[in-house]
């Protein structure tokens, strides 16, 4: 028996669309065992736990699975991510340990179609990466722990499909290069612990004002900009909000501030105090 624990992930962190997330400490816990009959065989976890199986050449005959799931699903926290994963983690224990972590990063990202949410999702922290020559090159970002992070999370879900439609289909370059400073700015910021430049850094043109149309309330709990130093940035694709704030004792205070803001609107908003963690998945138990 194998369990794995997996943290939510924010993705993008404004600028940095499909190359950007970190780790926040809310989990999904998957346990795998090789000794059962019945199992979802269309589920993402089962999807992704055979692509492990597949490329050792191995049998699922007798593979099964559970979830402990903590993370909203179609939130843009990440709870598919957690499933690939979680799936591949878990597979890989279960066959003691063909592949390294390079290897399941590079499944899990083209399982996913880009690393964004499966790099801090296995890894940990604020991880930065991209596809190149067929392997996933990524590096860690340092100083995550300079920020405070509060998410907003509706009672209504938005999928990434349905977001990433109502994307553009071009750009143009004023609006690229402003993206480009923006994501400098963020790392700068992050690796030197400069709040001004994180907070500025994490501003977006290029899939934020599309997708904040989809998001009812979005404009009323921007507001919080107005009373609080940060940014509020979409988590993901969305619908979660959050808003990135210096380390400090007041964020109970804030986040009682936020949830005045969202009283009045039609969606009830759970608003929670999440924090970075640098601790990707990991097998909790095994034997």
């Amino acid at each position: 028996m194998i369990k794995v624990r997996v943290p939510a992930t924010t993705a993008n962190m404004g600028p940095g669309f499909d190359v950007i997330g970190t780790a926040l400490d809310l989990y999904n816990t998957f346990t795998f065992t090789l000794d059962g009959d019945d199992v979802d065989r269309g589920s993402m976890i089962y999807a992704a736990a055979k692509v492990v199986f597949d490329k050792a050449n191995r049998s699922m005959d007798a593979f099964t699975y559970e979830v402990d799931a903590d993370i909203p699903i179609a939130r843009g926290l990440g709870s598919s991510a957690t499933c690939i994963v979680g799936g591949m983690v878990g597979a890989n224990a279960l066959l003691d340990y063909p592949f390294n972590e390079e290897e399941i990063l590079k499944m899990a990202s083209d399982f996913e179609g880009h690393p964004d949410n499966v790099a801090p999702a296995l890894l940990g922290g604020c991880v930065v990466s991209i596809s190149e020559d067929d392997k996933i090159i990524y590096r860690k970002v340092k100083h995550i722990d300079a920020i405070s992070t509060i998410a907003a999370f509706p009672d209504f879900d938005l999928s990434t499909a349905e977001a990433r439609a109502v994307l553009p289909k071009q750009l143009s370059y004023e609006d690229a290069i402003a993206n480009i400073g923006r994501m400098a700015l963020l790392i700068h910021g992050l690796d030197t612990c400069d709040t001004e430049a994180i907070f500025m850094g994490l501003k977006d043109i290029i899939h934020e004002p599309y997708r904040s149309e989809l998001i009812d309330g979005y404009k009323e709990m921007k507001a919080i900009e107005d009373r609080y130093p940060g940014k509020m940035v979409i988590s993901g694709a969305g619908p979660t909000l959050l808003f990135v704030t210096e380390k400090s004792e007041d964020l109970e205070v804030i986040r009682d501030s936020w949830k005045k803001i969202s009283e009045p609107l039609e969606a009830e908003w759970d608003i929670r105090i999440l924090h970075t963690t640098d601790r990707g998945a990991e097998i909790i138990e095994s034997h």
